[in-house]
């Protein structure tokens, strides 16, 4: 009967162990899942683009000099010159229209939060008129004509770039305002030309990326500089026409300007 009780007991002992250990199994909880690894994503190379709407408002105040007219005799009569030096206008000033165009922009990071870019538009006329009223020795009326410019600046700034926003990516930068004219076509002014000038300019805007490559964007930059243009002569219509007469125009201009268009990183 002793090995028979000894056996009974032994696998009692080893039931009991059997249940206890699938009560441990059904009472501990599962492992939890492990998530699954975010895509890798192909490394972008820095370099973007962006193109859209620009527009630009002008703002800016000018003064206008100019000769003297007198007269030199000429056979059969006197003929109408500018004499003396070129003087301030009084009373008188030029203001510059608005330009609508399309936009580029192209820039480089440095890292996520750094770039570097340059803006440049396509290329428009900005009408150059004459404001304030008639001096008394004559002179054009408020609104003429003086002349069509057509203006370039290429604004290069450093920019900064908020991250921590996801999608929506907020910067702000500043730099430097290069400005010259591609061309000038005669008003009441004739022969002119403008100097190149170099300018500031600061900025702000945001991106708003659907994806990494692609998303829209809104820029704004206020700029400043100071430009010189000069006429070699003045068109007093007939029938005289263009009267030799040296003039210039000094313009300060604070040109605000909005951009908005699509952007692409590569």
């Amino acid at each position: 009967m002793r090995p028979l009780k000894a056996c009974a007991s032994t696998c009692a002992v080893f039931g009991i162990s059997i249940g206890a250990a699938c009560a441990a199994d059904l009472t501990s909880p599962a492992p939890a899942q492990q998530p699954a690894p975010p895509p890798v994503l192909p490394s972008l190379s820095g370099w973007y683009v962006k193109a859209g709407a620009l527009g630009v408002w002008s703002r800016s105040s000018s003064n206008l000099y100019s000769q003297a007219l007198g007269e030199v005799a000429v056979p059969g009569g006197f003929l109408p010159v500018g004499v003396g030096p070129q003087l301030q206008i009084p009373g008188r000033n030029a203001s510059y229209s608005n330009i609508f165009t399309v936009g580029v922009v192209g820039g480089y990071y440095f890292n996520p939060n750094w770039s570097v870019e340059a803006e440049g538009g396509f290329p428009v006329w900005s009408d150059v008129r004459v404001n304030g009223p008639v001096p008394p020795g004559g002179g054009p009326p408020a609104g003429t004509l003086l002349a069509k410019v057509m203006p370039a600046g290429i604004p290069i700034t450093g920019v900064y770039h908020f991250t921590q926003f996801g999608s929506f990516q907020p910067y702000l930068g500043a730099g430097v305002l290069p400005t010259f004219a591609l061309a000038v076509r005669d008003g009441y002014a004739t022969g002119g030309s403008y100097q190149p000038a170099l300018g500031v300019v600061v900025q702000g805007g945001f991106d708003f990326m659907f994806n990494q490559h692609w998303g829209v964007f809104f820029d704004a930059k206020q700029s400043v500089a100071s430009t010189t243009g000069n006429a070699s002569g003045i068109n007093v219509g007939p029938p005289l026409g263009i009267v030799s007469a040296s003039s210039w125009i000094k313009t300060n201009a604070k040109p605000v300007s909005f951009m908005t268009g699509l952007t692409y990183r590569f």
